[in-house]
């Protein structure tokens, strides 16, 4: 006889037990799993917005500049930089600390010149593209046929320009797959041409900046594609104005190649109307104007340094003024040029609205001990004027290219 199948009360409550923590479980797990999933998506999410997934491009640099990190930067946004290029790529003379003293002593003894001054660097470029072993290639000029040919042998898309000194023509613009970028050191189409930095300094502007665009056979001339403005400080130099836009120009220009990696960058054709150009300095552009304002002279002297001094003339003896500072005041008397006051190495001049307080000074050519012996016997009293040099205006602004 067999024993009907079913299950008693005390059965079916263990085993609707057993189900129910089964569906729970399994309700439990996935649950996490969908939340798990979700997380995943939005962390991928938002590292790809972090970090746009930008086509790598092969770049030839054409700089000269030193102190500038661009190469780490576009590196480390994918793009490979496959030669670095400069009209020549010869090493300053390099010394020992034994042959540098030794040559710090001879300046001292016969009143050699000093070293020019400098920056401290910030970044050093050559040392940077020797570990990578980027080639550096030097040419006097790069619209050459033999270097252009060179050039097509690359197969880049992208020539990437900074402070280069030669005017590229239409058949090395033609070669890159994307043309060819540049970043000027001013806010075009104001300040186009060589050296805007110096007339920005000399002419008094408060505000600098940089420019990418891109390049033409026009100078400065091509569409517009991104900008920096840079505040000037009051008392800032070009030493320290030019290193700021070095670096501003190095994440611009990175910022730049990764958006024409895109496809996202946008051209703005510059207004030619608003256009202004000037050429390279004169030795008349560095002579003090004593009939100008003490400000005015102030900021010749901010366009120069920390590497020249503004040149004045005493007597028909050539003054090299390397510090001053401005001293505000009513004129009491005097004319512009006129020697107020003097001290060992100092001297306070009246100006056209003003006074120049001049806190280091040389009468070329002598340097040194001779030179502040010199001093003592060439500069005359209190009362004598300096020479009245001529108005220097610069360079004419144009309006077109």
């Amino acid at each position: 006889m067999h024993r009907a199948v079913g299950l008693n009360s005390r059965e079916f409550k263990t085993n609707t037990s057993i189900l129910c923590l089964t569906l729970i479980l399994w309700l439990t797990f996935s649950i996490c799993q969908t939340v798990g999933h979700r997380i995943q998506v939005r962390s991928k999410t938002f590292a790809t917005e972090a970090v746009p997934d930008v086509s790598a491009m092969r770049l030839l640099v054409l700089s000269q500049i030193a102190d500038w990190d661009f190469g780490p930067r576009v590196k480390a946004g994918g793009h490979e930089i496959v030669a670095w290029v400069r009209p020549t790529w010869a090493r300053g003379e390099r010394y020992s600390e034994g042959a540098q003293a030794l040559r710090t002593m001879f300046r001292t003894i016969f009143s050699g010149p000093e070293p020019i001054r400098t920056i401290p660097p910030k970044f050093d470029t050559w040392t940077w593209l020797e570990r990578e072993k980027i080639p550096r290639i030097p040419c006097p000029n790069v619209n050459a046929p033999k270097f252009i040919e060179y050039v097509k042998g690359l197969n880049i898309d992208l020539i990437v320009s900074s402070i280069f000194p030669q005017i590229l023509k239409a058949a090395i613009l033609r070669v890159p797959r994307l043309g060819a970028i540049n970043c000027h050191p001013s806010l075009l189409p104001r300040y186009a041409g060589p050296q805007p930095e110096f007339w920005m300094l000399k002419n008094g502007e408060s505000l600098a900046g940089i420019t990418v665009h891109m390049m033409t056979e026009g100078i400065d001339a091509g569409d517009i594609v991104a900008q920096q403005e840079l505040t000037v400080g009051e008392n800032e130099n070009i030493g320290q104005l030019v290193q700021r836009q070095h670096h501003a120009a190095a994440r611009l220009l990175t910022e730049t190649v990764n958006a024409m990696a895109q496809g996202t960058i946008e051209r703005k054709p510059q207004d030619l109307a608003e256009r202004s150009y000037f050429g390279k300095r004169k030795a008349t552009d560095i002579m003090v104007d004593w009939n100008g304002t003490a400000r005015q002279i102030l900021n010749l002297l901010r366009a120069l340094q920390p590497y020249e001094p503004v040149t004045a003339s005493l007597n028909g003896h050539t003054i090299k003024i390397y510090e001053a500072k401005l001293q505000e005041g009513a004129v009491s008397g005097g004319v512009p040029g006129q020697i107020m006051a003097k001290q060992p190495g100092k001297l306070l001049v009246q100006t056209g609205k003003g006074y120049l307080d001049i806190l280091s000074y040389e009468i070329a050519p002598f340097h040194g001990w001779m030179n502040r012996l010199l001093q003592k016997i060439l500069v005359p009293s209190v009362g004598y004027r300096f020479d009245l040099f001529p108005a220097a205006s610069g360079p004419t602004p144009q309006s077109t290219s």
